[in-house]
């Protein structure tokens, strides 16, 4: 007794395996070109990655669809940072789909200050007193130098007395250097300043103002004498230095020839 017989149905003279369809068979897959033998095994021939670009080119070089945008130049007020009495100005806007900017001012970030130091009497006293110069003159000469920000041009236009560019620089530079100096726990902690590591020098800068200034007014006889002068000062270095080759080249063949 079978299943068919405890089911009742009817028993067929089709064995099973006559019973099931038969299924078409497989072609057999063809290895692609290009592709080694190994590779083509451990991927079956499935998922592998097509070796023709599946895109063409001229969709790559397409730019992506963006949304228009609605430009309109507008005239708004705007404030800044940078001053202290809130003064509003107006200017030109670029306002994009309506929405204006906003935020401080753009070129707000360029008001750089200038870090000038503040002392007390008492610091005066002790560090920085020069019989050149006075204390009222010292407290005029920092609170110039914080007002227009160690632009010492017009720091010196606006200077009470007649004192010249290099010696304000001197007096306000050497007074800051003995304030870091004296106010720091040790020389260490200050030597990388730029006051104290490169102290100012009043007369190297005249100087080099004066050398500057005899250069600018030449006139073009005198470059072109100064040209030949150079020019020969070159051909003598450049006879002397053939000389000297020629010499030690003579001097070595002579201790040549005296050890043969």
């Amino acid at each position: 007794m079978d299943a068919k017989d405890i089911l009742g149905l009817p028993k067929t003279p089709f064995s099973s395996s006559q019973e099931k369809k038969s299924r078409p068979p497989k072609e057999p897959q063809r290895k692609p070109d290009g592709v080694s033998r190994e590779v083509y095994a451990l991927t079956g021939g499935v998922g592998m990655p097509p070796l023709m670009p599946t895109i063409e080119a001229s969709h790559l070089k397409r730019r992506p669809a963006a949304e228009k945008e609605k430009v309109a130049w507008q005239w708004l007020p705007f404030t800044s940072s940078a001053r202290t009495d809130n003064l509003q100005l107006y200017h030109w806007v670029r306002v994009v789909n309506g929405i204006q900017p906003t935020g401080d001012y753009q070129f707000a970030k360029y008001n750089k200050r200038a870090d000038v130091l503040k002392y007390t009497d008492e610091e005066y006293e002790k560090y920085l007193v020069d019989p050149a110069w006075s204390k009222e003159e010292t407290d005029q000469l920092f609170e110039l130098c914080e007002r227009f920000d160690l632009r010492f041009i017009v720091i010196a236009d606006r200077f009470p007395t007649a004192r010249s560019v290099e010696d304000l620089k001197s007096r306000y530079y050497s007074a800051s250097r003995a304030l870091l100096i004296h106010r720091a726990r040790s020389f260490e902690d200050v030597s990388g300043n730029p006051l104290v590591k490169d102290a100012y020098d009043a007369a190297h800068e005249t100087e080099r103002k004066r050398a500057l200034s005899a250069l600018l007014s030449q006139t073009k006889q005198q470059e072109r004498k100064d040209a030949e002068t150079l020019a020969e000062a070159k051909r003598i270095m450049e006879s002397r230095a053939a000389s000297k080759v020629s010499n030690q080249s003579m001097l070595l063949h002579v201790l040549v020839l005296q050890h043969k």
